[in-house]
């Protein structure tokens, strides 16, 4: 019996011996080099059209801006020692920063879209061959007056860091990078001591969109892009963020600020009083998307309107010389915005309830269009008080009047 068992292993081992075939090893492929360019190279073959490739030809660069914390979607950054150009991908996700690539250009195409110059319908599967990992890209040092539109023939889709610079003041004061709740884009500015200014532009998909933008001065690294006219810069990551330095002298962050980027007209103890009509105050970004103010307009309903909208009680007495800003803007004819400030008013009754003294800000008078206008700084240390209020007060005649929107309303120390 044991003979046999051992004659049938034998069999059953020599069968399965025969049935044994190696497995075929995937063909290797390979993607031809054909002749080989620069970035700059590159860019030089837009002569006013679309440029479609055919032939076999290659750009080697590195990976500059990728995809990883949501500010890039389906397009990355790559630059070699000649200049860099934003990549238009037709899949998302495969690249990575530090990435040493080839681009086989045969099936993508180069334009420019608003300025910026691009390489569109590539496919990373077909078109990137990856050389390396980890490469490292020393960004450029340049300035706010460095960023023309003239140099961003040059700068664009490069990586480049400014020094000393800080989120204005208006960004800073509780503004995020983007807007997260509603997924839409922030433009937001950094300036330096002398005020020269440049959009930073953050995506709201981005993971840090509702993160608070940093309050100090320092230095930022970003790609360098643009739209038409106007020179916009993309964060790379928060990691290469680090403004924790004092801010600029006359820069500092106010005592107080409002500046509804919350989108919530009464958060923080405001209050709305309208005491004519229908027509109230709300919280919009029309036509300055992710910047978000307070609005009064009476055309909708057609009424006669006066409404209030008023500060929580606020504790100025312990600063020496408060001053009180903002920002406007108005367009069509009527009564302009009044600024009121009080220090017996209870905070909910109505406004004629207390006594209120008029300021005399620098106000939009523009009729034919909104243009964002700086109040000034109002002296408001006559009014010292741990009850300190302010009030806006919109009214209108039938059937319209102006329409206003504030914004960024401050106590500055």
């Amino acid at each position: 019996m044991m003979t046999r068992n051992l004659l049938l292993v034998a069999a059953t081992a020599a069968l399965l011996g025969a049935c044994k075939k190696d497995l075929d090893s995937p063909p290797e492929r390979t993607i031809p080099v054909g002749s080989v360019m620069t970035v700059a190279e590159l860019k030089a073959l837009w002569a006013g059209a679309p440029v479609h490739f055919d032939e076999a030809r290659s750009v080697y660069a590195v990976v500059t801006s990728d995809e990883t914390d949501g500010n890039f979607y389906k397009n990355i950054s790559v630059q070699d020692r000649t200049g860099g150009i934003t990549l238009r991908l037709l899949n998302s996700g495969g690249l990575y920063v530090g990435d040493s690539v080839r681009i086989y250009l045969p099936g993508t195409v180069l334009s420019p879209y608003n300025g910026l110059m691009q390489l569109d319908s590539v496919n990373v599967d077909n078109n990137i061959i990856k050389q390396a990992a980890l490469v490292h890209v020393e960004p450029r040092v340049v300035s706010i007056s460095d960023l023309t539109v003239a140099a961003l023939d040059t700068l664009q889709s490069t990586l480049i860091k400014l020094e000393d610079v800080e989120f204005r003041t208006s960004d800073a004061s509780g503004g995020t990078w983007a807007d997260a709740l509603n997924q839409a884009t922030g433009e937001r500015y950094v300036e330096n001591c002398a005020l020269d200014q440049v959009m930073i532009r953050t995506s709201g998909y981005a993971s840090y969109a509702a993160q608070p933008l940093p309050t100090g001065k320092g230095s930022i690294v970003c790609i360098a892009g643009i739209f038409g006219s106007t020179i916009q810069l993309y964060n790379r990551s928060l990691a290469g963020v680090n403004m924790n330095g004092p801010r600029c002298p006359g820069q500092e962050l106010p005592f107080y600020v409002k500046n509804f980027q919350d989108q919530s007209l009464t958060s923080g103890g405001w209050t709305q009083q309208i005491i004519t009509g229908s027509t109230g105050f709300a919280v919009q970004d029309l036509g300055s998307t992710g910047n978000f103010y307070a609005i009064a307009n009476n055309f909708t309903s057609g009424q006669a309107a006066e409404t209030w909208l008023i500060s929580p009680a606020i504790d100025i007495s312990g600063i020496a010389s408060p001053k009180l800003a903002f920002r406007n803007a108005s367009r069509f004819s009527g009564p302009v915005i009044e600024v009121l400030v009080s220090t017996n008013y209870d905070g909910v009754s109505a406004p004629s309830s207390a006594t209120w003294t008029a300021l005399s800000p620098v106000l939009d008078t523009n009729t034919s269009s909104y243009v964002w206008t700086e109040s000034g700084l109002m002296d408001i240390s006559a009014f010292s008080s741990a009850n300190f209020h302010v009030a806006f007060k919109y009214t209108a005649p039938a059937p319209s009047g102006s329409a206003w929107e504030i914004d960024d309303i401050r106590i500055i120390e």
